[in-house]
């Protein structure tokens, strides 16, 4: 309805201007403000149909239902989007979505919401409910509560009230220890309450939960002290279990290093047993080696000697022929010396004299040479004709030589 009525203003403002700005556009001083004048009267009216033709539009958001009631009583539903509706008729939008709320005790002496148990303790709630309008029951609902939002003062009130009373009837059925251990079937209890009282409400209770049960100051201290004594309860038991794992895990430890160090025992030994069939077995092998090229040597030592042997032999051999057939060739070489000079000597006796003078002064020489000062009694009686007897032994066919005659 604003826009409709700015836009009305505009088009009188602009029609005025227009007009005004003619009029004075005739004449010269004021002809530049008189065309002015009239353009922004031009604008106005443009304006001024752009507001109005706008304010016939209505725009619903998705999860919003809307109304619209005519001057007559007419009464039309707007869809989701654009609806175009006359800007002099009522209307009127809910949000339908869903809408979280939470209820706890106020600060107000009569604003309670919690409830006593069959003990007559009191339990403090927190509670959350989501919550829409019913629009199946549109009608019923604006009937009740016009425009009204879920939110307004007065549904609220109304919801906590409810569910107030319907924690109340389930809450004191039951005893406060139960209360306590059982919240979430508290809650689902409560809400099935709530939603049967709300029932013929226009409005869809979406959930409803617990979100905290506060017992009196008296139950909270009988309970931490309930909880202490289960703690230290729990803490011996634990210690207890603890002592256990901890003598089980050095049990455990003192046989893992036993079978360790058995292991290692049995690994060393295992090595050292290895080590020693290995070095035995070295040792054997390099025996078994050291015997054959012991025996290969000998073999090839005694092969050596025996080839140098027989080469030794053989070279004996041919030195004792060579020996004896130089000895052979020697004695018969000195024979035939010996005969041809015996021959020679038969054929001139005069050489044996020679021959035995030579030897005579060749004797005496080296009886004077070596016997020098000695005296030579006793021997005396050997004459040279002792020599001729001791030729005749050496030189075959010897014979005394014949007495030469006297020159005549």
């Amino acid at each position: 309805m604003f826009l409709f009525v700015l836009g009305i203003i505009l088009a009188i403002v602009g029609l005025v201007a227009i007009v005004v700005g003619a009029k004075f556009s005739k004449k010269e001083y004021y002809q530049k403000a008189g065309r002015g004048a009239v353009i922004g009267g031009i604008v106005g009216i443009v304006l001024c149909f752009v507001f109005i033709l706008w304010s016939f539009v209505v725009t619903l958001s998705p999860g919003q239902v809307g109304i619209a009631y005519q001057l007559n009583g007419a009464r039309s539903d707007l869809k989701v989007g654009y609806n175009f509706v006359a800007p002099w008729a009522k209307i009127h939008v809910w949000d339908t979505t869903i809408q979280v709320i939470t209820f706890s005790e106020g600060e107000a002496k009569d604003d309670i919401y919690g409830a006593q148990t069959t003990e007559k303790d009191y339990i403090t709630v927190v509670a959350t409910i989501g919550v829409h309008i019913d629009t199946d029951r549109m009608d019923n609902y604006i009937a009740l509560y016009g425009n009204e939002q879920v939110r307004s003062d007065r549904i609220m009130k109304l919801l906590k009230t409810v569910s107030r009373n319907s924690i109340e009837s389930v809450i004191g059925s039951y005893k406060t220890a139960e209360v306590m251990e059982n919240k979430k079937k508290i809650g689902e209890q409560a809400g099935e309450h709530f939603k049967g009282s709300v029932s013929q409400l226009p409005i869809v209770i979406d959930s409803f939960t617990i979100d905290d049960l506060v017992a009196p100051e008296s139950y909270e201290n009988a309970i931490r002290e309930q909880a202490q004594l289960r703690m230290n309860r729990e803490k011996a038991t634990l210690q207890q279990q603890v002592n256990e794992q901890e003598a089980t895990a050095n049990r455990i430890k003192a046989e893992g290093e036993a079978a360790v160090a058995k292991t290692n025992a049995e690994a060393q030994a295992t090595v050292k047993r290895i080590e020693a069939e290995n070095t035995a077995e070295v040792k054997k092998i390099e025996a078994e080696n050291a015997a054959q090229v012991a025996k290969i040597k000998a073999e090839n030592d005694a092969e050596v000697k025996k080839v140098q042997a027989e080469a030794d032999a053989s070279v004996k051999v041919t030195q004792a022929n060579a020996n004896a057939e130089a000895t052979v060739k020697q004695g018969e070489a000195e024979a035939t010396a010996i005969k041809a000079q015996g021959e020679a000597y038969k054929q001139n006796p005069q050489l044996i004299d020679l021959k035995v003078k030579e030897i005579e002064a060749d004797v005496q020489a080296k009886w004077a040479e070596h016997w020098s000062g000695y005296s030579f009694d006793g021997i005396g009686g050997f004459t040279f004709t002792n020599l001729s007897d001791l030729l005749k032994g050496i030189i075959p066919g010897f014979s005394e030589p014949a007495p030469v005659a006297a020159a005549q």
